[in-house]
């Protein structure tokens, strides 16, 4: 009873650091188009804020995996929030686009190392079926953020406006600092360190992509990643401008749809025991690309958005399902440099997906449909890629055993 205490402390202090990443990416979604028009600006343009935070976050990761290795988890970590809430004041201060941009970039350099921390402390701990049901749990909570993050940035924005929302995000990263300060302790020991020098980093990094069991499952969370930021940004414009949703509005429905990834991670650490880690990966990547068909049809038929953001609420909890397996699946693949493991996958997941937002933007500026037919051929691609990842896998059945 003790121990599962301790999970379930250790995971609830990790996700509310990993929490301000999804914080910072869809809390300010239904401020897009008043940023546009305050800092007088283009829609694609304020859009880059979210691809500039996707890209510092994704190459931030790079050089923070090393660093980590070589110099433990902790004080990286304080460092990391601190300023991750420097970032988010100088954002909400902005009187330019590119002031936002240069403040978007900081806070998605400190969130990688955040979650870097984060990662490479789960593997510190705990490893195969029980590391995936550590990510599971903590995406669980995680999962609170796509949830909660919309509507509340909605009400944030209906009630002060948009740069209420980036202060919101400073005063969570205090919480976070401060529950780190007390509950979260070094997981990384001393003789387990890494060097800090050129020879051990390229090194590693070569290991690590160089194994087959890191990157198939790296490229396919990478794919299943580009589904949901293409998602973000389409949906932001086409929830609103085509069908005529307000900032309120948008934020509750999209938040909605974000119950379905809490509900997938949950699904996940219960059947992980059961069902094994390849099962579970297939039948979250079909769901993800069943609910992007789905909502092509509710559009074609014209049913309405109420009946496209449900077809998504399946392609989400196919992503709460997957994305715990195929975290723990490519975090397996090795046993030392665990914190230059996650900054590749971070890095490639988030580096490949912050493609995907100005593409989505652009295409959702095109019409609906065009977004959908994109999600629901992305949605395809992810399926075939996962079907070949579980082949070439066939180690994956040694990681069935939950306890």
């Amino acid at each position: 009873m003790k121990s599962q205490t301790s999970h379930i402390k250790l995971a609830a202090s990790l996700a509310l650091i990993t929490v301000l990443g999804p914080l910072a990416i869809d809390m300010y979604l239904s401020s897009l188009p008043e940023i546009a028009v305050e800092l007088g600006t283009s829609f694609a343009n304020v859009q880059l804020t979210l691809t500039v935070f996707l890209l510092s976050m994704g190459l931030g990761q790079l050089i923070f995996g090393p660093i980590t290795d070589a110099y433990g988890r902790k004080r990286p970590l304080m460092l990391g929030l601190l300023t991750f809430i420097l970032m988010a004041l100088w954002a909400a201060s902005a009187d330019s686009i590119q002031t936002l941009l240069y403040a978007r970039f900081g806070q998605g350099i400190s969130a990688s190392l955040i979650l870097v921390v984060a990662l490479s402390t789960v593997r510190d701990v705990s490893e195969g079926a029980q590391a995936a049901q550590l990510f599971a749990l903590l995406m669980t909570i995680e999962g609170l953020a796509p949830v909660l993050a919309p509507a509340a940035g909605g009400v944030i924005d209906g009630q002060w406006g948009w740069r209420a929302v980036f202060l919101s995000m400073a005063i969570m990263g205090v919480f976070a600092l401060l529950n780190s300060q007390v509950n979260l302790k070094e997981s990384l020991a001393v003789e387990q360190r890494i060097a800090l020098n050129s020879k051990n980093v390229l090194g590693g990094y070569k290991k690590i992509i160089s194994t087959r069991s890191f990157i198939l499952p790296a490229l396919s969370l990478s794919i299943a990643f580009f589904f949901l930021f293409a998602y973000i940004a389409g949906a932001s414009l086409v929830y609103q401008k085509n069908f005529a949703l307000s900032a309120e509005q948008f934020g509750f429905t999209f938040g909605a749809t974000g119950i379905a990834v809490l509900l997938g991670a949950l699904l996940c650490n219960r059947l992980i025991g059961v069902l094994g880690i390849s099962k579970l990966t297939v039948y979250g990547s079909v769901l993800m690309g069943l609910g992007a068909i789905l909502a092509v049809l509710m559009n074609m038929f014209d049913l309405g958005v109420y009946a496209i953001a449900a077809s998504f609420f399946i392609s989400m909890l196919g992503l709460g399902i997957a994305e715990s397996t195929f975290m723990a699946l490519a975090m397996s693949s090795q046993k030392t440099a665990l914190g230059s493991t996650a900054a590749v996958l971070g890095a490639m997941q988030l580096m490949i997906s912050s493609f995907a937002t100005p593409l989505a933007g652009y295409i959702s500026e095109v019409g609906a449909m065009h977004w959908l037919l994109l999600l629901c051929m992305i949605g395809i691609i992810l399926i075939a890629l996962t079907l070949f990842t579980v082949a070439r896998l066939p180690n994956t059945r040694d990681l069935v055993t939950a306890h």
